[in-house]
């Protein structure tokens, strides 16, 4: 009896581990070239950047995001030859965790390189953006490829030298892996310090933790003389959901430092996730990810010490609730209070038409032409408003 015993549970373990094998974090690729040197053509859209793969002889456009740990391929864009390796536990921006399942792509090539190996994740979406097919994440990196980010010349330089960036001029700050994607330390404020990812998968310039925000205020007081506002909401969406719902500090920095390096009139907010700078900061300067040395290297495209960024932030934020448009975010300053947005109400219709996020996001909207809102407050009840659109908002 105990012999059939053991055997049943043997039996239940080894088919639990061929259906459900956990699968460990993966850099292990290849490139076809040695000593390589290329340059490689990007495309900046919504303050995010694209890289183009050609996979099977069909271009796939990829978002470049070093926020992102190997990367994702969704689900709803056809591709032959995935190679299925079993689950990895996923982290989103918003916090979510999930068990997802990594897969290997086919060879691809990404300029004149072929790349054969490169695992990614394979995932659904809640926002379908057409031209956007997958993720392209630091594991590119973090095998041993340095590379210069440049959005003013719409390029992404890529080589495996060791010593072609040692020396390069500029700002470097010494990253640290934390679920291998990489975190610098910047300055927000005098003396005081913030640990943020180096996320170009991000659209704004900074966000901060709002625990790290926590522990300025108790280190400096007079920092509350750069708060514009305080509203309640959430305005992070992840690939699993978006952030939950709670006070939001808006913060007009009178500098933000990369070493040596100063980003004036700075508008960001504070954010549940992890602090993070994005994007928006490759505007003023190229950046070098030299992972032979762990550095990130600012190079300010004028050669100056300092500039003036001078961002806004945006009226309302628009996030995704159970397939729904909602409001997750208003400020009392701006427009969108004024015309009658309230943080939690869900837009059921627009012009009498119901739609869902996805079909939100498209909306051909007519600017300076009044819509017909129908929003369902918190409690259920339904309340219409005429407002013009496109307000100062943002969608993700």
């Amino acid at each position: 009896m105990m012999r059939r015993w053991i055997l049943l549970m043997m039996l239940i373990l080894m088919t639990a581990y061929s259906f459900g094998q956990v699968k460990r974090y993966d850099t292990d690729f290849f490139v076809s070239e040695r000593d390589f040197l290329v340059a490689v053509p990007i495309e900046v859209e919504r303050d995010q950047i694209f890289v183009t793969l050609e996979i099977g002889g069909r271009p796939y456009r990829f978002k470049l995001d070093t926020g992102s740990s190997q990367g994702v391929i969704y689900d709803d864009v056809p591709l032959q030859g995935l190679r299925y390796l079993g689950t990895i536990e996923s982290e989103d921006a918003a916090g979510h965790v999930r068990q997802m399942q990594t897969v290997q792509l086919p060879p691809f090539q990404l300029g004149p390189l072929t790349i054969s190996g490169y695992k990614v994740q394979r995932m659904s979406r809640r926002v379908v953006r057409q031209g956007e097919d997958g993720i392209l994440g630091f594991a590119l990196f973090n095998k041993g490829i340095a590379a210069r980010i440049d959005t003013r010349e719409h390029q992404l330089t890529l080589t495996d030298r060791r010593d072609h960036y040692a020396y390069t001029p500029g700002e470097a700050l010494r990253y640290r892996l934390r679920k291998h994607v990489p975190y610098i330390k910047i300055s927000s404020f005098p003396d005081v310090s913030d640990e943020v990812l180096f996320d170009t998968g991000s659209p704004l310039p900074y966000a901060v933790s709002a625990t790290s925000f926590a522990k300025m205020k108790s280190q400096h007081p007079d920092i509350v003389n750069q708060i514009e506002g305080i509203t309640y909401g959430s305005r992070t969406i992840g690939h699993f959901g978006t952030e939950r719902s709670g006070e939001i500090t808006l913060l007009r920095l009178h500098r933000l430092l990369w070493g040596g390096f100063a980003f004036h009139d700075v508008r960001c907010t504070t954010i549940n996730g992890a602090s993070h700078v994005g994007t928006k900061l490759l505007e003023y300067g190229a950046v070098v990810i030299n992972p032979f040395r762990r550095l990130l290297v600012f190079q300010p495209y004028d050669g100056a010490t300092s500039c003036t960024v001078s961002n806004r932030l945006h009226d309302i934020v628009i996030v995704e609730r159970n397939g729904h448009a909602m409001i997750g975010m208003v400020m009392e300053s701006g427009k969108a209070w004024q015309a009658g947005f309230r943080q939690g109400c869900v837009i059921e219709q627009i012009n009498g038409q119901p739609l869902t996020f996805e079909q939100f996001l498209r909306y051909r909207w007519v600017r300076n032409l009044g819509y017909l809102f129908t929003l369902r407050q918190p409690d259920g009840t339904l309340t219409t408003l005429r407002a013009f659109w496109p307000l100062q908002y943002n969608q993700l």
